[in-house]
């Protein structure tokens, strides 16, 4: 049973000195379970302009709990 959701957005920050991406994640918690990818990804869009670094990522981490 699905029992959390959470929202995880990874942004592209700059660059090291050997020219790899530096990244900054964001995670938005206790995400309704019903909502939808589609919701998610429209909240995602939402919120990478307030940022003001390039999105790199945009994933729905789910936790599920084991029946015993």
């Amino acid at each position: 049973m699905l029992s959390n959701s959470r929202l995880v957005i990874v942004f592209e920050s700059g660059y090291n000195q050997i020219g790899e991406p530096i990244l900054k994640t964001k995670s938005f918690n206790n995400i309704k379970t019903g909502a939808t990818n589609e919701q998610l990804k429209a909240v995602a869009d939402a919120l990478i302009p307030l940022q003001g670094w390039m999105p790199y990522q945009v994933d729905r981490a789910n936790t599920y709990a084991l029946d015993l």
